[in-house]
């Protein structure tokens, strides 16, 4: 008979959460007695219910494969900042630490680790991590909230060389939303020519705006500049009635408004959500009597069809997907018994 795996009765573990997922110290010999193994030995009682993340560290199984990716990526921060002595969080997590929102298309929760100066990494290293060969001087190097990361300048350059111009753009352009000025960036660089990614970071931050909501905002804009170059796109485009005004996301070839609308924005109670659609409806109504087209896309959507949507709906084709019926003579089909 195949036996039953037991309730975790480990008790010796310390455990310090992210939300809903938790870290364990891992034991170098589990002790479980056969009564609480159901059968089966401790060590792969253990690992049933914990999976290993590092020599000394793990976390809840179940909960763990469960678990959003985002999480995941979260742990995996807190991993590092608990094993790892020298080694400073870089890329897309370090953005998380200093409380920038990033892109993450990859949906990757590989912490980007690198060592201070000219270190070179062990061969071996979890899988949850990646050390980096490159050079990292001290003033390169900060503390937040415990958490030893690269500085914001920094952590803008690597990103750009290592997750792209995109998720460069996305940092950025977050960034300057919380505060940040493009100065502060632009002196990091000016002191820095010729390091590696520097030249691919200058051509982001010159393509940088203030004022975007969302890095789904600048997603969409990214991806219609480099896919239809030939049509004009302008950002938080203002357009004013005589006692207020209403802010679009993004004003295309100056004719088509997008607006990029998480599934969020229609959450909660009845009431809201109806007050929310009210108000979207007496928006687009404004818009749309001013002559303009109004589209909007989930940011899920971005990648595979906004190019598409963009280019059919400014290239302004005839519409023939509908059918003309006869009312003359007829009745409607819809209104036949």
């Amino acid at each position: 008979m195949q036996p039953h795996w037991p309730t975790p009765p480990w008790r010796f573990h310390k455990v310090v959460g992210v939300e809903q997922l938790q870290l364990v110290a891992w034991p170098r010999k589990p002790q479980v007695s056969a009564s609480q193994s159901g059968g089966w030995s401790a060590s792969d009682a253990f690992e049933y219910h914990y999976i290993q993340l590092t020599k000394r560290l793990g976390s809840l199984r179940f909960a763990y494969e469960e678990a959003p990716y985002f999480l995941r990526f979260l742990l995996h921060i807190q991993v590092a900042q608990l094993s790892c002595r020298t080694a400073v969080i870089s890329c897309l997590a370090a953005a998380r630490v200093h409380g920038i929102p990033t892109l993450n298309r990859e949906h990757s929760t590989v912490v980007e680790l690198n060592l201070p100066g000219n270190g070179k990494p062990s061969s071996t290293y979890p899988e949850i991590f990646h050390y980096r060969c490159a050079y990292l001087p001290e003033s390169d190097i900060t503390v937040v909230n415990g958490y030893r990361v690269t500085t914001i300048e920094r952590t803008f350059v690597d990103i750009c060389a290592v997750n792209g111009a995109l998720e460069g753009l996305a940092f950025i352009e977050a960034a300057l939303r919380q505060g940040f000025r493009k100065r502060q960036f632009q002196m990091y660089l000016d002191s820095h020519r010729g390091r590696w990614g520097i030249t691919k970071a200058q051509e982001v931050l010159d393509q940088a705006l203030y004022g975007i909501d969302s890095v789904h905002e600048t997603h969409a804009r990214y991806v219609i500049m480099t896919c239809l170059p030939q049509l004009s796109v302008s950002a938080q485009v203002v357009f004013y009635t005589l006692n207020s005004y209403y802010r679009v996301d993004l004003l295309i070839a100056d004719s088509l408004i997008l607006e990029v609308d998480g599934r969020e924005k229609y959450a909660g109670p009845d009431k809201q959500a109806r007050q929310v659609y009210r108000k979207q409806i007496a928006r687009e109504q404004f818009l749309l009597d001013l002559g303009y087209h109004v589209a909007r896309i989930h940011p899920d959507e971005i990648a595979t069809k906004l190019a598409n949507k963009v280019a059919f709906l400014t290239n302004k084709p005839p519409l023939d997907r509908h059918v003309i019926v006869d009312l003359y003579h007829q009745p409607p089909w819809w209104q036949r018994t």
